[in-house]
This record gives C-alpha cells, sequence and structure tokens, in this order.
C-alpha cells in the first residue's frame, strides 16, 4: 500500500513553483538571466541575480483533541537574492519578491537586510503566515 503523502509535506514546494512562476514573469524584462532556486548549492551557483527560497520554520497550529493530523502551519519562508551588478538590483528582487509574498498573503516579518561583499550584493528578507490544510493557492 502506498504511503500518501501529508498536505505539508508539498508546501515549499508548491509555494516555490508559485514564487518562481510569478518572478520570471515580472522580471523577465529586466532581469532575463533571473535564477530563482529551492536549494542551497547548485551547478548556476554562479548565474545572477539568484534568488534562494526556502521555508526555515514551520509550527504546527489548531490542534484538536485527537491531535491526528495537522491543521495549520504558521510558516517562514525566507528569501536571499545574490546580484553581483549593484545593490539597487539586487532591491529590485526583493521589492518584486515581497509584492509577490504579499499577493500570497504572507506578513514581512524582518525587514530586508542588505549586505556587500566581493562584488556581491545580498539581501535577505523573511515572511510569515498561517496556512491551513484546506488551503489553496
Amino acid at each position: 500500500m502506498a504511503v500518501t503523502k501529508p498536505w505539508w509535506a508539498e508546501l515549499e514546494s508548491r509555494l516555490f513553483t508559485l514564487y518562481k512562476s510569478r518572478m520570471g514573469k515580472a522580471l523577465k524584462e529586466k532581469f532575463p538571466k533571473l535564477y530563482c532556486t529551492a536549494s542551497p548549492m547548485t551547478k548556476a551557483a554562479s548565474q545572477f541575480p539568484t534568488a534562494y527560497f526556502r521555508m526555515v520554520d514551520w509550527i504546527e497550529q489548531g490542534n484538536d483533541l485527537e491531535n491526528t493530523d495537522v491543521n495549520a502551519i504558521l510558516a517562514t519562508v525566507q528569501v536571499d537574492v545574490i546580484a553581483n551588478t549593484s545593490l539597487n538590483d539586487c532591491k529590485e528582487v526583493v521589492y518584486e519578491t515581497t509584492n509577490i509574498m504579499k499577493s500570497l498573503s504572507f506578513s514581512i516579518i524582518g525587514m530586508p537586510v542588505y549586505s556587500a561583499q566581493n562584488n556581491l550584493y545580498v539581501g535577505v528578507i523573511r515572511f510569515r503566515r498561517m496556512i491551513g490544510g484546506s488551503d489553496s493557492f
């Protein structure tokens, strides 16, 4: 008998697919080589700009008395944007990331933090949202 994956096991993948699709549409003119990934180490690590999308934390919410299912989670998503051209390019990708995550009803939980080192510009931003088992995107 095949084991059925619970809804939350596919959540990061589903969110990343939506994010990547919307980023590609929104920024294809300005950044035709924008690389969105959910993997920390990739063969395209030198492709810029890069947006690294990951779920960094989730906490179970909405437990019932039986406590046999995961009814909801409080999901935290972090996106790291790396650019090699300018801080402004990095910021533009972070701004569009924010637009997309807000359209998915996520709240910003930490304003973007920017840094620069060795001609690389990095922006990091986090978002949070309660997601129920029957929510659809």
